[in-house]
């Protein structure tokens, strides 16, 4: 007699092969001609019975295989079908809309940021009702995204020509900028996590006016992405998916373990000594009770980082990390143990991050965290040599120095409003446009990988020749305009100022100062008036269509 596990088995082997046998039969199968024959002559001992069920007796093993994979592209086709990715995020998107709406409209309607809102609200008012749906509104998420998150790859990994960029580093972008208005001018489509289902283990560690703080401003940041992510387009501009490590054990242990081995060779950097596990670096870490006795172990100081935004004596930084805050979330009150075990947390980030980019479909690293970025940059370091192809690693620094900007006088690349990076969308001008960013990366980031500050120069440069360009088509056009009947008819033409500096030194590269010109003429003749507008109306449609190209886009929002 058979056991359950056998039966169990057999059932499935021939789910497997009646799903092979109908899509076959639908021609959703096709076998090239090397493959025909053998796979001929397996199909014809295939016997079945009056119910269409196989005879496994019959079922070779070349069938059975293939049957295997066929199953996997069969679900993969089926769950997909079961629901859009718009639908998707309409669901998701509209789960906010409906709680947190009316907050969003008060914010956006005196112009504060979720950030603001969130702590007038936890703060300063009655917030106990939101408290109390803190864990619904989670287990609610978690429940969403149990049914839909598997669909949601599928269609991610299939749009294959798409450049995608994976945000990590953070909970979720900052709130007070749009990272969408930064790297969307490059990327298809940004996806970025679900900040609620990556934070949901901290909310038992918050208090009752953190839990508030930190639900609310998720809410808002997440309903300013809603437009990108529901407009109309070929393909969205944005995407929200949860990290599909927070519900595969598997996968966050992989997560860990590459974490523990990254976090080990980071304690090594940062003590001059070798760790062979993780159990090392605590007994080591343990005794190191005091900060004098840390101190005196660190050999690379520069390794010790909590925070690119701390200036302070690190003997003052690692008291600061020993209390408040950071001392609640880490559990950690020992300096040795806050040291040494330091990388774990931020190589983890780095690994997730770079297998999400893996299971999107390859996606490309985004961060917008400086503390976070150093760490990537370090586990890259560690790893030596990257398998990734050099388009791969284009794209990466062309969207890494788009987030840089912000340290430039480019710095308004990055607050192009929602309306203006959808309209750039649906003129079709994104592929004009990466191609004028990544002009030079390549060779770049292919001579050294690691060598991010040369490509955001180039990156800097490419748009910065690029608007001196535009502002140049823009005046010859201007000037014609008032050439016309050698006459003008009498105007105040204000040029802007347009100050370029330098990405590293601010020496101002060019720089045009303001001009205002009133010009009081003679009206021109009556007879020349008609051939004269025709001309204008003509050079008028030139300009406005120089400012409707993919860089004149851009430059609108300057």
């Amino acid at each position: 007699m058979k056991t359950r596990e056998e039966r169990e088995y057999e059932e499935r082997v021939k789910r497997r092969v009646l799903i092979l046998k109908d899509l076959i039969e639908n021609g959703k199968v096709v076998f090239t001609e090397n493959m025909k024959e053998g796979l001929d002559e397996s199909f014809s001992k295939a016997r079945f019975d009056s119910n269409g069920e196989p005879d496994l007796l019959t079922i070779d093993a070349r069938v059975r295989s293939l049957a295997l994979a066929v199953e996997h592209f069969d679900h993969r086709e089926k769950m997909k079908e079961a629901i859009s990715l718009y639908q998707i995020q309409e669901h998701y998107f509209n789960r906010f809309e409906t709680n947190f709406g009316h907050f969003y409209q008060e914010m956006v309607l005196n112009k504060l940021t979720p950030h603001q809102v969130a702590i007038d609200v936890a703060y300063h008012h009655d917030s106990n009702y939101l408290n109390e749906v803190v864990e619904l509104i989670v287990e609610d998420l978690t429940e969403f995204w149990d049914l839909v998150a598997e669909s949601a790859y599928y269609h991610l990994q299939d749009q294959h020509s798409l450049t995608k960029a994976v945000f990590g580093g953070d909970l979720f972008p900052a709130h007070n900028e749009n990272i969408a208005s930064k790297c969307g001018i490059y990327t298809d489509t940004i996806i970025l996590p679900c900040p609620i289902i990556r934070s949901r283990h901290l909310f038992s560690r918050w208090d009752e006016k953190q839990r508030v703080y930190y639900l609310l401003k998720h809410a808002l940041n997440i309903l300013q992405y809603k437009e990108l992510a529901l407009t109309d387009l070929e393909y969205p501009i944005v995407v929200i998916v949860p990290d599909h490590e927070l519900f595969d054990e598997y996968a966050l242990e992989q997560v860990q373990s590459l974490g523990e081995r990254d976090a080990l060779y980071h304690a090594k950097k940062v003590f001059g000594r070798e760790f062979s596990s993780f159990d090392e670096i605590y007994d080591f870490g343990s005794k190191l009770d005091s900060i004098e006795k840390v101190l005196k172990e660190i050999v690379d100081p520069s390794r010790v980082l909590f925070d690119t935004e701390f200036k302070e004596p690190l003997s003052l930084q690692i008291e600061n990390q020993m209390k408040g805050e950071s001392a609640q979330l880490t559990q950690l009150t020992n300096p040795g143990l806050i040291v040494s075990t330091l990388g774990l947390g931020r190589m983890s980030i780095s690994n997730e991050l770079l297998m999400k980019s893996v299971r999107v479909g390859g996606g490309i690293p985004l961060m917008d965290a400086p503390t976070s970025w150093q760490y990537f940059k370090w586990k890259l370091e560690y790893d030596g040599e990257r398998t990734l192809n050099s388009q791969d690693i284009k794209d990466m620094h062309v969207v890494q120095a788009l987030t840089n900007l912000k340290s430039t006088n480019l710095q308004w690349i990055g607050k192009i409003p929602t309306k203006g990076l959808i309209e750039i969308r649906k003129t079709g001008a994104i592929d004009e446009i990466r191609s004028i960013l990544s002009k030079g990366v390549n060779d770049i980031a292919t001579a050294d990988y690691l060598d991010y500050d040369a490509t955001t120069k180039a990156v800097y440069e490419n748009l910065n020749n690029a608007f001196n360009e535009h502002q140049k088509n823009i005046k010859e056009l201007t000037d014609k305009k008032w050439k016309i009947a050698g006459k003008d008819f009498g105007s105040w033409l204000v040029m802007g100022t347009v100050e370029m500096a330098s990405a590293y030194t601010g020496t101002p590269l060019y720089g045009v100062s303001t001009v205002v010109l009133n010009q009081i003429l003679d009206a021109p003749k009556l007879k020349d008036l008609p051939k004269s507008i025709r001309t204008i109306k003509d050079l008028d449609k030139q300009k406005e269509n120089l400012s409707k190209s993919p860089i004149g886009l851009i430059f609108n929002y300057k």
